[in-house]
């Protein structure tokens, strides 16, 4: 970290310009650009995997806020096409003038290297803009920074509550865990065992995983010889239709169960009855945003929304209900949102009412345990756990 100079070149602009914006209205850092229009950004690397949904998200948002008369005018600002990383995204959304709030990241590793650049953490918070992330879950998110909300639940909370309905909706008693090794895969792993084993159950196998330097073969053998009740995996989509493949090729049935990172495993018909976890589905979805929101969606992208647009138009639903409401500047902003439902009236999501904890997660969001329809017969019958 290189050390602030008082009377550099940088920061004496920088001053003078906050000096003449707040003569001209306090607007701090929105002053809108040459469209005069307010910029929500989009926190998200371009060409990233959920990148489009995240824009498609954000673009739905704006275009919701701008039906509304006699307030400010929104616009989307996407990061340039250039930039490779996190913190590149952040740097350059934080540095534009007139990004009121940014919509991301939506991976938790991407948003923890991204916080302190959001929250100019070099220049205690001269320039800081929040960033709401729309499905970052990590447990070490909650209350990292005043900057940084999430409309998300944590894994935390997704853990607790998939351990306690596969007791209570399964009568599991007996738990298999194959977890990717990163603190996504370990949060899970870790937070369903205790609840799950609290719960008077027995966690039977816990492994980890590394994508791409892994045999299913293997775990899929020992979960032949272990027969559990059920198996849940926190890891991601591919990596969960390679084991249930490599079950399937041994005759092993078991019921099964992914984090919200395997939400893509639903695309494919060999993940028939297997179940996951998600922060949204849109057949549940039934809030008045969501009535406006799914049929405009289908309507203009040709396709049903994940959880990913879904969770990014709330995000940025918030900032600009919250700025039409008042907080035409960045710190204003920041202090409102912390209201959202403390004070302040919540707002109408697509997945639900928003409103914010004190530490910034996200207040009574529902975990979604979903199953993929259909069924896909084992190659042959060695052995089989419980059926749900």
């Amino acid at each position: 970290m290189r050390l602030r100079r008082h009377g550099s070149t940088r920061h004496i602009r920088r001053r003078a310009a906050a000096l003449a914006l707040f003569a001209l209205g306090c607007r701090g850092r929105t002053d809108g650009g040459i469209d005069g229009a307010v910029a929500i950004g989009v926190g998200a690397i371009p060409g990233s995997p959920n990148y489009a949904q995240v824009v498609e998200g954000v673009e739905m948002a704006v275009a919701r806020l701008n039906e509304q008369t006699g307030g400010p005018r929104f616009r989307v600002q996407l990061p340039d096409s250039s930039a490779r990383s996190a913190v590149r995204v952040a740097q350059l959304l934080r540095d534009t003038p007139s990004v009121i709030a940014v919509v991301g990241h939506p991976e938790s590793g991407n948003t923890l290297e991204a916080i302190p650049i959001y929250a100019d953490a070099e220049h205690d918070g001269l320039d800081g803009v929040v960033a709401i992330s729309p499905t970052s879950s990590s447990p070490r998110l909650s209350g990292i920074s005043p900057w940084f909300f999430r409309v998300s639940p944590s894994d935390a909370d997704a853990a607790r509550v998939t351990a306690q309905w596969v007791l209570d909706s399964l009568g599991a008693s007996r738990a298999a865990i194959v977890y990717r090794n990163d603190s996504y895969g370990r949060d899970w792993a870790r937070t369903f065992g205790d609840v799950f084993v609290r719960g008077g159950g027995a966690v039977v196998m816990r492994d980890p995983y590394l994508t791409g330097v892994v045999e299913w073969d293997a775990y899929a053998s020992q979960l032949a010889t272990l027969r559990p009740d059920v198996l849940l995996f926190p890891g991601d989509g591919d990596d969960a239709l390679a084991l249930m493949q490599a079950l399937r090729a041994r005759g092993v049935s078991i019921p099964f169960i992914g984090g919200d990172g395997t939400e893509t495993m639903k695309q494919h018909a060999e993940a028939a009855g297997a179940r996951y976890v998600s922060f949204f589905e849109e057949p549940r979805a039934s809030s008045k945003e969501a009535q406006y929101f799914l049929p405009t969606y289908r309507a203009r992208f040709r396709r049903v929304p994940d959880m990913f647009a879904a969770l990014s138009y709330d995000a940025a639903l918030v900032v600009g209900r919250t700025v039409i409401n008042g907080a035409r500047t960045r710190s204003a902003l920041r202090l409102a949102l912390e209201r959202v439902g403390n004070g302040a009236p919540s707002v109408d999501g697509v997945a639900g009412r928003i409103a914010f904890e004190k530490n910034h997660d996200i207040k009574g969001r529902t975990v979604v345990i979903t199953r993929v329809p259909g069924t896909v017969a084992p190659a042959n019958a060695k052995a089989s756990g419980a059926q749900p």
